[in-house]
């Protein structure tokens, strides 16, 4: 007859014989499901890629980076609020993906979050540096918030960093032309 304690230890020794068994089973459909979800995505199937990332996840939960490359797939199939929430996990588990910061930033863009999007870029332009990209996509954010002088400051520092930058020149006019207009209304008032 078995005593209590000894029926845990059996329980626990049948336990570990089954997850013994499936953890070489996990591992490969969790290998697989990410080479599937990386081969999808190269070739641009992103539906595809989208549900094997998931797959991966389902099973592991715990990197940052499968988090990232879904947000990537979300963002590709235009699903922004999904990409910023799974940009947000890959930050959770790991805050040092810079990228995350600018790609949540472009995808908060996109849902006309313009506050959250600089919030992102600053953080980003922290985390990476000087990046024309980053500080185009801040002046454009602050553009549309009416916020000319900073629009006006990224702009400039935009062509500092690459002096071909057509569209930083046309938004840098047009950012001058509407704060001058600004000032103008105020002063009316």
């Amino acid at each position: 007859m078995l005593v209590h304690g000894t029926r845990k230890t059996a329980w626990l020794v049948v336990m570990v014989v089954l997850l013994s068994a499936v953890m070489p089973l996990a591992a490969d459909e969790f290998q697989d499901a990410v080479e599937q979800a990386k081969a999808a995505y190269d070739e641009g199937r992103f539906t595809e890629a989208l549900e094997h990332y998931t797959v991966a996840l389902e099973i592991d939960d715990s990197i940052a980076e499968l988090f990232y490359n879904r947000g990537n797939v979300h963002y590709d199939l235009g699903n922004y609020r999904d990409a910023v929430e799974d940009y947000t996990a890959a930050l959770e588990l790991d805050d040092g993906i810079g990228q995350a910061y600018y790609n949540r930033g472009n995808a908060r863009f996109m849902l006309e979050e313009y506050r959250e999007a600089i919030e992102d870029y600053d953080e980003a332009l922290a985390r990476e540096g000087d990046d024309e990209m980053t500080f185009y996509n801040r002046a454009t954010g602050h553009f549309r918030l009416e916020n000319y002088r900073e629009a006006i400051a990224d702009y400039r520092r935009v062509l500092e960093i690459n002096p071909d930058h057509i569209n930083a020149h046309y938004n840098l006019g047009l950012a001058h032309v509407r704060l001058a207009e600004q000032l103008e209304n105020a002063a009316d008032e």
